[in-house]
């Protein structure tokens, strides 16, 4: 190893071995002490428009997954006040479906993105998103208590945290929190000097995009095919929110959308030695599909559905679920999330004692290989609370309001003119569950027998998101993706 270090070698000395070599491919520290460089390049897409992107990579170094992608919304022609991403999600709601190629190939897609990334997005740790998420990718959501004014050491209700200062001599209006300035689309209508509109610049992580990247690399200089990654922007009435109930379209600013990509270079005898040791290799990660469907309560409180999700023939780790209304074209948005929700079952506190009051029960169960996953139907929120946090392998940032509305601690009061309460209140209710058999789904399928009892009245999005095991074996620069 040390001449592959002196940079003195001669053309005739041998080449590293195999077992030499560490594996590139995937994230960690490398078990070599040699030098890393990074290069940097700002690719602009081939394909542009306000519905689908395209940006192609170069075949050349190792693309690291943290490249970023930037976007900006174009509000010269906004007339709604401040405007900002959803801020359970940020600037991942601008996508609909994401796609990386090889070729004419698929490796990897996601369908309904922010969704998928409102899910993804409950496991940050909030204070990340009120010191850092916030200006990177327009995420917002910290909670902090809301003290009495009269007592500084009581706090009833809790509010989003912004890092604004609070002036409590102005009253419960104080608490009427707008989002910091620099994370708005559009300033309050311009620069009080000049009155121009400008917009942030945001950016989307490639392994948010695709989360198999988190663990590896992409060795593009032995790749002999394009690698293409493709966009497709989800409907302008669902990228952003307003304030109250302005209906506004976001368009994309055409010349912020580029991507930052950065290839690592290692020695060049280290990276020739790893291709030509891995002419032919193979490696296995994860994709999710996406199965779903509509729920209509419009006429009952109560829905039973057995579902067949799909997977037969596949591998599957895990699945999870959500239940979110959809917004339509030409009305404004009622939430603080826009549709990036999963609604749980209501609890009717009318009554006055707390013994008599209506808790809406969901009820729910897995079935595969001709097998339920669970003895009993769990009906329990806390133990759908716990499955979905030992599926996932960490807690969720949710509040039991948020979850399941149980405790009544969501202020009353607004955030940018839209009450915090009503954009929350049980409506982060995800559903996960861990396939723990390690076998092969038969030609039945997958099915789900959920009962939601208490559901509000309106029509739902079910959203079923399946994580698939997938292959990929890489031939003589000829990669070939296939169901494991």
């Amino acid at each position: 190893m040390d001449s592959m270090n002196s940079g003195q070698q001669s053309s005739s000395a041998p080449a590293p071995q195999a077992g030499m070599v560490p594996d590139l491919m995937k994230i960690g520290p490398a078990q070599v002490n040699t030098q890393m460089d990074v290069e940097t390049d700002i690719l602009e897409p081939v394909v542009f428009n306000q519905r689908f992107t395209r940006f192609r990579l170069q075949n050349k170094g190792i693309l690291h997954s943290n490249s970023k992608l930037t976007f900006a919304v174009d509000v010269t022609n906004h007339d709604a006040g401040v405007c900002s991403f959803p801020l359970n999600v940020g600037v991942h709601a601008i996508i609909d479906r994401c796609v990386l190629k090889a070729g004419n190939k698929t490796i990897c897609e996601t369908s309904d993105f922010g969704h998928f990334s409102a899910y993804q997005s409950s496991f940050i740790n909030p204070q990340h998103n009120k010191q850092r998420e916030a200006f990177t990718t327009g995420r917002m959501m910290c909670r902090k208590w809301l003290y009495d004014s009269a007592s500084d050491n009581e706090a009833q209700k809790y509010t989003l945290d912004f890092g604004i200062e609070v002036d409590e001599t102005g009253g419960a209006a104080a608490h009427e929190n707008s989002i910091p300035r620099v994370c708005q689309m559009q300033k309050g209508g311009g620069d009080s000097k000049n009155g121009d509109k400008s917009s942030p610049v945001f950016q989307i992580a490639l392994n948010d995009l695709f989360p198999f990247l988190k663990m590896n690399q992409l060795p593009l200089y032995m790749f002999k095919e394009d690698i293409d990654l493709e966009l497709h922007y989800a409907d302008s009435h669902k990228r952003g929110i307003t304030v109250a109930d302005h209906n506004t379209n976001f368009s994309i600013d055409s010349l912020q959308v580029s991507m930052i990509a950065d290839y690592i270079y290692y020695p060049q005898e280290m990276m020739e030695a790893y291709a030509n040791a891995n002419s032919q290799m193979s490696f296995t990660y994860v994709d999710y599909r996406l199965n779903k469907r509509t729920v209509d309560n419009t006429g009952d409180t109560s829905q039973t559905v057995i579902q067949n999700v799909g997977g037969a023939g596949r591998i599957i780790n895990k699945l999870f679920y959500m239940l979110s209304q959809d917004k339509t074209a030409g009305t404004a948005e009622q939430s603080l999330t826009n549709v990036y929700n999963a609604q749980g079952t209501l609890i009717d506190s009318a009554a006055a004692a707390p013994a008599s009051r209506n808790m809406g029960v969901l009820s729910h169960n897995v079935r595969y290989n001709d097998n339920y996953l669970y003895p009993i139907d769990i009906t329990n929120r806390s133990r759908l609370f716990s499955n979905l946090a030992l599926a996932h392998g960490s807690n969720p940032f949710v509040s039991k309001d948020e979850y399941s509305g149980e405790q009544d601690l969501i202020t009353t009061e607004k955030v940018q003119g839209r009450a915090l309460k009503t954009s929350l209140d049980t409506k982060l209710q995800f559903v996960e569950d861990r396939l723990n058999r390690n076998e092969r789904i038969n030609s039945r399928g997958i099915e789900l027998y959920d009962t939601w009892g208490g559901l509000p009245a309106n029509s739902f999005t079910w959203r079923v998101y399946l994580e698939v095991v997938r292959m990929a074996s890489l031939n003589d620069g000829v990669l070939t993706p296939v169901f494991a």
